[in-house]
């Protein structure tokens, strides 16, 4: 499936989930930002493994890489967390739907999209926050200068899979999407 056929079939998912974020707003805070990525490691704490089990057998290799569980723990570390406070971060719950390669491979379009748009809120951060790619902010730093790479080597493997897959693709983005944006902008889980 084509990048741009899953971008227009979450455009309104994404959209909200960046309004309701509102993380280029003036008021928000270090404290708003490391709540921020609280939530991010409680998703990924819960995503990543599962995920994984997914891909590993049929794409080994391929998203090994692409965990991002270390560096939202780095950053969390950098603005004073210790290993206790690691440990109360609240896991995710509920999952979107990752029963099918297709469906997890629309998941993962989610989070490797958002590696993309990190790019604009690490150079925000930076002048916003006083953090960086090395200093608070490796998360939203995506891949570094590889972002576009990875990026691109994940289009390559959504486009490559069989039209079977779409529709699993598609609810897979979606429900990762509204998923993930109820769970980030939920204050109850900061």
């Amino acid at each position: 499936m084509e990048l741009t056929r899953l971008r227009q079939a979450t455009e309104i998912q994404h959209r909200r989930v960046e309004q309701d974020l509102d993380l280029l707003r003036p008021a928000f805070t270090r404290h708003d930002y490391a709540a921020l990525l609280r939530r991010f490691y409680g998703f990924h704490q819960s995503w990543e493994p599962v995920v994984a089990s997914r891909l590993e057998p049929e794409l080994p290799g391929f998203f090994a890489p692409r965990r991002k569980l270390q560096y939202l723990e780095a950053d969390l570390r950098y603005l004073g967390c210790e290993t206790e406070d690691l440990l109360r971060i609240r896991a995710c719950p509920e999952l979107p739907p990752l029963d099918s390669l297709g469906s997890v491979l629309g998941s993962l379009y989610v989070i490797e999209g958002s590696s993309l748009g990190g790019r604009i809120l690490t150079r925000h951060f930076a002048g916003h926050l006083g953090v960086g790619p090395d200093a608070g902010c490796r998360f939203f730093s995506g891949y570094g200068e590889r972002t576009g790479l990875m990026w691109s080597a994940f289009g390559e493997l959504a486009a490559s899979r069989p039209p079977a897959e779409n529709d699993d693709m598609l609810n897979g983005a979606i429900s990762t999407f509204e998923l993930l944006g109820e769970w980030l902008v939920n204050k109850v889980h900061a």
